[in-house]
């Protein structure tokens, strides 16, 4: 579609002949609204497109131009003059596909053309972006750069031949095509991979892997994912191309034996005459090797979750909580006492309290505290959470937040005591939320760079799956595992995470231990991202959390201790301090001095900043190549 289209001209397009790909409820944002539709792939007479039609109905006559889309930002001021239209684009005329996690953890995606500008498309489930892609590789030949497919419109001449073969529309030369396109598919794909990788390894050799993280030269949404240096391909024997990665696997380490758990006993030894705690590192110590005894948890948690001051006295502590009583009851009567006529022209209000309410229905039903119609404390968690909103406005509610608060309820069965822990968990874990996904982001892309350096085996299969961006991950990240392990279990490991005593975020080396206790199936099976999703969907409520904790804490140290720490995982993960430069004299660090001085390199553009650019590229990667003594894997 074009902005001259009219609508004669839409009635006027062939009836379809085929349907390729749906999806329904796929949302369209402008201007920070949404609306829900069908989303389709299809095939008009001799044409294919992609389209998208509003639930709601919607007037023809009122055919709202193209430019009116505005700009692909949630901050667009623009607003349309009708309501949302359909869209239709030609596939023939797609330059390129992003591909990003949005709001409230929805996978979406960004279409660019060369004339037109379109709204984000948010989709109901991460694998029916995954499905949409595989799909139009029927119509057009991508180039991946990291998280963007890009188009290879100089192949668009080749599918037009290719389609030709089709002769009479007989099984037979259905087949021939079908045999003739993906063979050649797959070639030309792995052959591009393979050269992207080789120069991969050669901007590797010479300037080291910097690793692009959120924020530092990069768009605020881009998950950024590291470049893996990987060295070689080569054909075996009744295979298609096969890409290997040098890299020596990180050596399993034995786990970690968990401490004897932090007893009541033991609590009451670590308080004064006047009720303060002391010795309070040596408490969380013994609670992160260990785990907190279940009936103590009510009585420690309101210290570990900033509830109380860990100094504070018995009286203190009174007082705090007479004083939050109070703040309590001013914030849940602001919101209560909201009128009809204000929440009609009150639309901030009205959608955190649909989703609110949305959530709370369906937020750990199966547990007995929960169960049942009209149940109260479901009704609590209702009023708490809206209460939360009063008190972070600018943050107010967004989906997964109410995950984080039933445990806590359920623990306490006190909503005062419930809703102030809740402050200080998400006063731990609030940018989880943040609409531009940016702490979630970089924490994907810091996993990613974990499992490359311990498995790149494992990191290999992922990228060859269009899974490296980890986004199969992304709800471990958001609300810490809380969906993954049984009952007390979630208890256990959000005190571990709370207590970790090491300078870096223990949320990562969870992900990665899992990662690498599953790492055989996904590899043996050869499990596509739609696999892989689903594979990690089904390790809920059966993962064993001791296994796991005593594996996060081997890795931990396994990597810390080893001699070849990567720079951005030295800095950005295990955030250890580097030597001053002005201290080492002239013993300077090369990889450290790259990373801090230059910006890192696009795939596609150079391979080291020493080459000649005014050189022809493909002599400079055959020279580049010849000159390596490199052998296949035996």
């Amino acid at each position: 579609m074009t902005e001259n289209n009219d609508t004669e001209e839409l009635e006027e397009l062939p009836e379809v002949t085929k349907r390729f790909y749906e999806e329904y409820d796929v949302e369209l944002f402008y201007a920070d609204k949404g609306t829900s539709g069908t989303f389709a792939v299809l095939e008009r007479g001799e044409c294919a497109y992609i389209e998208w039609t509003p639930f709601d109905s919607y007037d023809v006559n009122n055919h709202m131009s193209f430019d009116e889309w505005g700009v692909i930002a949630h901050d667009s001021t623009k607003e349309p003059s009708v309501g949302m239209p359909p869209l239709r684009i030609p596939i023939s005329t797609i330059d390129s596909i992003k591909q990003e996690i949005g709001a409230r953890g929805r996978a979406c995606i960004i279409i660019s053309t060369s004339s037109q500008r379109l709204p984000v498309i948010y989709f109901p489930k991460l694998d029916s972006v995954y499905r949409l892609i595989q799909c139009l590789k029927r119509f057009l030949c991508f180039i991946r750069d990291r998280d963007t497919l890009v188009v290879d419109h100089s192949r668009a001449g080749l599918h037009k031949v290719m389609k030709e073969l089709e002769l009479d529309g007989t099984a037979t030369s259905n087949q021939v095509y079908k045999k003739i396109a993906v063979d050649f598919q797959d070639v030309y794909d792995t052959t591009l991979s393979g050269l992207s990788k080789v120069t991969n390894f050669l901007r590797g050799s010479v300037v080291g892997k910097p690793v692009s993280r959120p924020g530092a030269q990069t768009s605020k949404t881009a998950v950024t994912n590291p470049t893996p240096p990987e060295h070689l391909c080569h054909r075996p024997a009744e295979q298609d191309f096969e890409l290997y990665d040098l890299r020596k696997p990180l050596d399993r380490a034995a786990p970690v034996a968990r401490d004897e758990m932090f007893t009541r006993a033991l609590w009451e030894t670590h308080f004064d005459s006047e009720g303060r705690v002391c010795r309070v590192k040596e408490l969380q110590d013994r609670i992160f090797g260990g785990g907190c005894q279940a009936d103590l948890r009510q009585e420690v948690w309101p210290f570990l979750l900033n509830v109380y001051p860990w100094n504070s006295t018995l009286e203190e502590r009174a007082a705090i909580m007479e004083q939050k009583k109070k703040e309590y009851e001013v914030l849940r009567n602001q919101w209560k006492s909201i009128t009809p006529a204000q929440m009609k022209r009150f639309s901030l209000y009205r959608d955190r309290e649909a989703l609110v309410e949305k959530d709370v229905l369906r937020t750990d039903r199966v547990l007995e505290f929960y169960k049942g119609q009209d149940n109260p404390h479901v009704a609590d968690l209702y009023e708490m959470l809206m209460t939360y909103c009063q008190y972070n406005f600018d943050l107010g509610y967004v989906q997964g937040m109410s995950d984080l608060l039933s445990p806590l309820y359920l623990l306490f069965k006190d909503k005062l005591m419930a809703f102030w822990a809740f402050v200080g968990y998400m006063d731990m874990v609030e940018a989880h939320f943040f609409l531009d996904q940016q702490k979630i982001q970089g924490k994907l892309a810091d996993l990613s760079s974990l499992v490359y350096y311990c498995d790149s085996e494992l990191y290999n299969h992922l990228e060859k799956e269009d899974s490296s961006n980890f986004f199969f991950c992304f709800r471990w990240l958001l609300i810490n595992f809380k969906r993954e392990f049984r009952g007390d279990d979630v208890l256990e490991l959000w005190e571990v995470i709370w207590t970790c005593p090491y300078n870096t975020d223990y949320t990562l080396f969870i992900a990665t231990a899992i990662l690498l206790q599953e790492r055989t199936p996904i590899i043996e099976k050869k499990m596509c991202f739609a696999d892989i999703l689903r594979y990690i969907n089904d390790l809920s409520q059966h993962i064993d959390l001791h296994e796991v904790l005593g594996n996060t804490e081997s890795l931990f140290h396994n990597i810390r201790s080893q001699p070849d720490i990567p720079f951005n995982i030295r800095t950005n993960i295990l955030r250890i301090a580097e030597t001053p430069l002005s201290s080492l004299g002239s013993q300077h660090n090369p990889e450290r001095d790259f990373a801090e001085k230059t910006p890192e390199p696009a795939d596609h553009v150079t391979m080291s900043r020493d080459l000649d650019e005014s050189r022809d590229p493909a002599s400079l990667l055959v020279e580049n190549v010849s000159n390596m003594s490199l052998e296949p894997p035996q």
